[in-house]
């Protein structure tokens, strides 16, 4: 029997294809496929290589400008030392000075003014330990008056953080692994994988110091941790 109609083979072959995806479909939905979730958490350490301090110079007196004048060469001197260390200009920060009023408590109980405090604060970024104790040791021999806000770095956190993912999915492969083994299934397929929580370092802060440094200085280890959520597919061994 001949058809006339110039269209009905495609339309045949248009409606074999959406019965076979709805059969497909239809047996998708009633065989979800099996799988199971585990949890795989990991820590990497490593030793701090990189630094940040605050060192302090301040003067007390009544003249507000020689007062001034005397934070600015001590400044200065300090700065052309750090240089003369190779330390770069981009990482010694000196803009902040601060000037307060001085109050001492006078005989009738009220406070009055006793002067001035300058201060400048002298920051600096130290892109690796090397000169770490003789920079601290040249800054309170330059005379500066507090040393502060030191805080030790891991340079590269997320090459670390990397090395945590990975360690973190393998530890869930094989606990994944062993419970499937446990019941006479194998793994498949890594179906999902959900980054859990993330923890950096935390910089390491050191009390503030007045007197010389206890060389050598010592930062410890510091450590990045990773946690995952992965589901993995089960299958049944044939």
């Amino acid at each position: 029997m001949k058809h006339s109609d110039p269209f009905w083979k495609p339309t045949l072959i248009l409606t074999a294809c959406l019965l076979i995806l709805i059969s497909f479909t239809s047996q998708a939905q009633s065989s979800p496929t099996n799988s199971i979730t585990v949890s795989g958490s990991a820590t990497v350490s490593a030793v701090p290589d990189r630094a940040s301090l605050s060192f302090t110079i301040e003067q007390r007196g009544n003249k507000l400008s020689s007062l001034k004048t005397q934070v600015d060469q001590a400044s200065r001197r300090l700065i052309d030392d750090l240089l003369g260390l190779d330390i770069a200009e981009k990482n010694i920060r000196s803009f902040q000075l601060h000037v307060y009023p001085r109050y001492e408590n006078a005989d009738n109980g009220k406070q009055r003014q006793s002067g001035f405090v300058v201060m400048r604060s002298i920051d600096i970024t130290l892109p690796s330990l090397e000169s770490y104790d003789q920079i601290i040791d040249l800054a309170l021999a330059q005379g500066v008056t507090r040393v502060g806000q030191i805080r030790f770095e891991v340079s590269d956190q997320d090459a670390l953080y990397q090395q945590a993912l990975q360690k973190a999915y393998q530890s869930a492969f094989e606990k994944a692994q062993f419970l499937a083994t446990t019941a006479q299934l194998e793994i498949g397929a890594t179906l999902r994988i959900d980054e859990q929580s993330m923890s950096r370092p935390v910089a390491f802060q050191m009390a503030e110091m007045s007197s010389r440094s206890q060389s050598p200085s010592l930062p410890g280890e510091q450590s990045i941790d990773a946690r995952l959520q992965v589901q993995f597919e089960l299958l049944s061994k044939d």
